[in-house]
């Protein structure tokens, strides 16, 4: 019985992806000043399109990041960007913190920091 189940499951997974696909913009590197690495920013693209899918229209399905800044200059390897990201109508800031480390880079997105700055 879990095996069907599961089996149902995943096929309704599957549909689903098929029939909500999203077009993403994944040109690395990214556009505007940005200091992480092309590697870091690959690793963040889809955690700060996850929060872009917060304030875009339901319908929305295009997503790109239009612009990286540095907000927070580096200071003992951890620093702050803001990536802004069109979704369809509406453009949003996504205020990401990246901090490097011995063994690799982390980032962290404040889920209260992500707005909407323009709707179009």
């Amino acid at each position: 019985m879990f095996k069907k189940a599961l089996f149902l499951f995943l096929g309704i997974i599957t549909l689903t992806t098929a029939v909500y696909a999203y077009n993403y913009d994944t040109n690395l590197p990214l556009p505007g000043k940005s200091i992480a690495d092309t590697k870091l920013q690959e690793n963040t693209l889809f955690t700060a399109y996850m929060f872009a899918h917060r304030v875009a229209t339901p319908d929305c399905k295009d997503f790109a990041i239009v612009d990286t800044s540095v907000s927070e200059e580096k200071v003992d390897n951890k620093w702050q960007e803001i990536w802004t990201i069109r979704a369809c109508s509406k453009t949003a800031v996504v205020p990401i913190n990246f901090e490097l480390k011995e063994n690799g880079a982390t980032y962290a997105i404040d889920p209260m920091g992500v707005r909407v700055i323009s709707n179009q």
